[in-house]
């Protein structure tokens, strides 16, 4: 009898090992679970050749971009937004909600609201981020997760560090004195100031990113979602979101804002405009209340001396303005207030500073990322080539699926440097994505010459503004299946699996070791 030769199969780690003949391999082969396992490690397989591959080529150059653009956030924060305090700048979306609850918490315990807001905006995330993993890819969700977790650990970084801290080192003016000294217009104007720097380090930060594949979290979850569902740039919905969010945000905060901190010149108008004359200030509760202050000594020599001249009622105008002028410059007299000019100075509060610059904050940030990365600005490439369709394979495998135009006879034409003849194509894309392929299209013929040619607009529902990564992901797919190797490890992992449920269940396999 002709013993069988038998064969030694592998597990991809090494670590199983079967000793089975031809026969028996292909009865495995033939076994109702044997398709189903090999599917599932050929899906493992896939998913493991595109995570290494990714790792091995792009990751650190796009963690790199991550870590740049969390430095930068971190100091937006840090040193523009939160450094105005509870009545300053909000930043749109869930940021603002995040800038909310870190000034309740910060007021709470003394804690940095600055690190509430990256710890409070990372928990927030979270369940985002599960969304995230699901819809759009582990790519995008890592690096967006990486850079709300490396936000902490720059703000921690920062806020720790003597003479580099917010509170020790003030970039353009210090925010918390100017906002404590009389004057009509100091902080207000300030808080426009810190909205256009902290715009535009924002900006760069977000365009970073971008570039990275990748985003800030919050709103970009969805927004991202919807871009590649509907195919077209959803930008000007998203800065809506972020509007309604930090309107409804600024509210909520004007609810709890304490008197101390609105600004003064809000209520020097509603203190100004709430009486008429001598008689009703001084029979409203608001006047008796600083006229027993003035009698018990509470106030100041000169406030004394203003309060003395008004009751001469000789220039009711000008004397009961400097009277308001001055006990609206100071904090000593909130407790005064009544509920109704509280009220009102909470109202315009709403509509006031603090809604405003948050807004110039936003519209400067998206400017910004807008000339950094211009995801919508198309580009139109006119390639001469003697290599059309080794140029065509690689646009469709990295995702271009925009019309490809071709001229082979008409515009064919003899290179200045050399006698061989190159057709033209024309192509038109995003100029976010010809900057990645460039050294690529370049390798293919280095005798090509590219024309680049902006486009003003382009119109058309076909018209693609971002790559198709489901090309990318087939590209890849097909590198990975014509990998003879790794197929041969698959097919000897579903082998061995097939075969211990096989012999688990006591199905007929002559011989295993």
């Amino acid at each position: 009898m002709v013993k069988k030769k038998r064969i030694k199969v592998y597990s991809s780690n090494g670590k199983k090992t079967l000793l089975l003949s031809q026969d028996e391999i292909n009865t495995i082969k033939e076994n109702d679970n044997f398709e189903k396992i090999y599917e599932s490690e050929l899906s493992k397989g896939k998913k493991a050749y595109e995570i290494r591959n990714y790792y091995s080529q792009a990751f650190w150059k796009d963690l790199l971009y991550v870590l740049i653009g969390a430095f930068l956030s971190t100091i937006a924060m840090d040193y523009f937004i939160s450094i105005t305090g509870a009545a300053g700048l909000f930043p749109g979306g869930l940021g603002a909600i995040a800038r909310f609850f870190s000034i309740i918490g910060a007021s709470k315990i003394n804690f940095s609201a600055s690190t509430f807001y990256f710890i409070i905006y990372f928990i927030m995330n979270l369940p985002l981020a599960v969304f995230g993993f699901k819809k759009l890819g582990w790519k995008f969700s890592t690096l967006t997760v990486i850079y709300s977790v490396v936000t902490i650990f720059f703000d921690l970084i920062l806020q720790n560090v003597p003479y580099i801290s917010p509170n020790d080192l003030s970039l353009l003016i210090d925010y918390n004195l100017i906002s404590t000294m009389p004057g009509a217009w100091g902080a207000i104007v300030w808080i426009f100031v810190f909205a256009i720097f902290g715009g535009i380090v924002n900006g760069f930060s977000y365009s970073i990113i971008y570039k990275a594949n990748a985003s800030t979290g919050g709103s970009d979850w969805i927004t991202y979602y919807y871009s590649k569902k509907l195919n077209k740039d959803i930008g000007s919905i998203n800065i809506k979101i972020n509007i309604a969010i930090l309107f409804i945000v600024i509210c909520l905060n004007t609810v709890i804002l304490n008197v101390e901190h609105i600004d003064q010149t809000i209520k020097l108008s509603v203190l100004y405009n709430e009486y008429d004359n001598l008689n009703d200030l001084m029979n409203s509760s608001f006047g008796k209340t600083i006229d027993q202050m003035v009698n018990g000594d509470q106030t100041t020599g000169y406030f004394k001396n203003l309060w003395e001249l008004l009751q001469h009622n000789k220039n009711w105008t000008e004397e009961w303005f400097n009277v308001s002028k001055y006990i609206a410059s100071s904090n000593d007299f909130d407790s005064a207030y009544t509920s109704s000019m509280v009220l009102a100075m909470k109202f315009k509060w709403i509509i006031g500073p603090s809604l405003f610059a948050s807004l110039i904050l936003i519209i400067i940030q998206g400017i910004t990322v807008n000339r950094l990365y211009p995801k919508n600005k198309i580009m139109n490439l006119f390639i001469s080539t003697t290599k059309i369709p080794e140029i065509q394979q690689y646009l469709f495998s990295v995702g271009y699926t925009n019309n490809i135009f071709i001229w082979r006879t008409v515009t064919s034409k003899k290179n200045a440097w050399s006698d061989q003849e190159q057709d033209l194509i024309l192509i038109s894309m995003p100029m976010i994505y010809y900057k990645k392929i460039e050294e690529h299209i370049m390798k293919i013929d280095e005798e090509m010459i590219i024309n680049i040619i902006g486009s003003k607009k382009v119109k058309g529902s076909n018209f693609s503004f971002a790559f198709d990564t489901e090309l990318r992901d087939k590209a890849l797919s097909e590198e990975f299946l014509n990998n003879a190797r790794l197929m041969k490890k698959i097919e000897s992992n579903a082998i061995i699996k097939t075969y211990k449920k096989m012999k688990k269940n006591s199905e007929y396999v002559q011989n295993g070791v």
